[in-house]
């Protein structure tokens, strides 16, 4: 279990939903509002945002080699400051929900700390940047770790790291393909994943549709993350993973139906009681049956309703002796038995 704006987030809670803004609002304030506003509107518990500072995160000429110059550039216009974190973390507070972001440097957890975040999510590719987990770790508090484009062995390598220097961390079980086809998840391990580092374990999910994330919870995942727009026509590179208004109220549906169903007791409701008086069989005699006579198996059989004696007492109806004359087709009461 861990614990952040007031929420706890574990087994046994409502799975807890991310709309994952992004960069998908570009760097237009009033649309990463607007963003907030339909995500809070349509049942999400945080809206997570990046933070970016391109000169502490990537060194440009070498980005220029891979011939990646636009993604450096990218980030320049991505780049928040100061001053606009406070602004989408106040609108965020006024609509009910936490505001999350995804650090990538130490320079941006220093911002985030200034903004006074109150959890970090750490992507994918940072699950190997110790430097930059220990910075994060530093702070206190809890962090939310994807798992994408790495195996098991890593995990547990970060996992041990995370268990000296984290005050409280979760995993993100996650393909980083976009999109993701849903043949290539293997959402075992979710579970598999809990209990072998005892922490909560969510799902990134860059598959288009919200039909893999209810899988997901299905299958125990506490938190689902899904990249959120208001309009996948607006331009963006993750428009295309990204869920819209619509489909984000959907799979905080499917949240609250996956707790609500999660009970392991086997219980009979009200509702069900109605229907089992007439679901449910008796005992009833297939032939005429004389006072004092011996009853047998062939005078019996079994008939809805369940308003006499029960079926399951059918055999030990066998030789007893009937209390008065019985015709075929009676359902049996004690009072028809000595």
């Amino acid at each position: 279990m861990i614990e952040f704006d007031n929420e706890r987030i574990g087994r046994n809670q409502r799975p807890y939903v991310v709309a994952e803004a992004g960069v998908n609002f570009r760097d237009d304030i009033d649309l990463g509002k607007a963003f907030i506003e339909e995500a809070a509107a349509a049942g999400a518990d945080a809206v997570k945002f990046q933070t970016h500072v391109p000169d502490a995160e990537m060194v440009e000429s070498e980005m220029d080699a891979l011939g990646m110059s636009d993604l450096y550039e990218r980030m320049g216009v991505y780049e928040l400051s100061l001053e606009e974190h406070r602004e989408l973390k106040h609108h965020c507070e006024e609509h009910g929900v936490t505001f999350l972001s995804t650090p990538f440097s130490p320079a941006a957890v220093e911002r985030l700390e200034e903004v006074g975040v109150s959890a970090y999510k750490v992507g994918s590719g940072e699950l190997t940047n110790y430097h930059l987990l220990q910075t994060i770790a530093e702070t206190g508090k809890p962090m939310i770790v994807s798992t994408g484009m790495h195996d098991m062995e890593t995990v547990r390598e970060t996992a041990a790291l995370l268990n000296q220097h984290a005050s409280a961390f979760m995993f993100l079980y996650c393909v980083s393909e976009y999109p993701t086809e849903p043949s290539d998840f293997n959402l075992g391990l979710i579970e598999r994943m809990a209990a072998e580092f005892d922490v909560p374990v969510g799902f990134s999910d860059h598959s288009t549709g919200v039909e893999a994330a209810a899988i997901a919870m299905a299958r125990g995942a506490v938190l689902v993350e899904k990249h959120f727009t208001i309009d996948r026509r607006l331009p963006g590179g993750d428009q295309e993973v990204s869920i819209e208004p619509e489909e984000l109220e959907k799979l905080a549906e499917y949240a609250t139906l996956c707790h609500e169903t999660t009970d392991d007791e086997k219980e009979v409701r009200d509702d069900e009681s109605a229907i089992a008086e007439w679901a449910r069989h008796s005992v009833v005699t297939a032939d005429p049956i004389a006072a004092g006579e011996t009853i047998t198996a062939e005078q019996l059989t079994t008939k809805r309703p369940g308003t006499g004696i029960p079926a399951a007492d059918f055999d030990d109806i066998i030789g007893r002796v009937a209390a008065n004359d019985l015709v075929a087709n009676t359902m049996l009461r004690e009072t028809d038995l000595e």
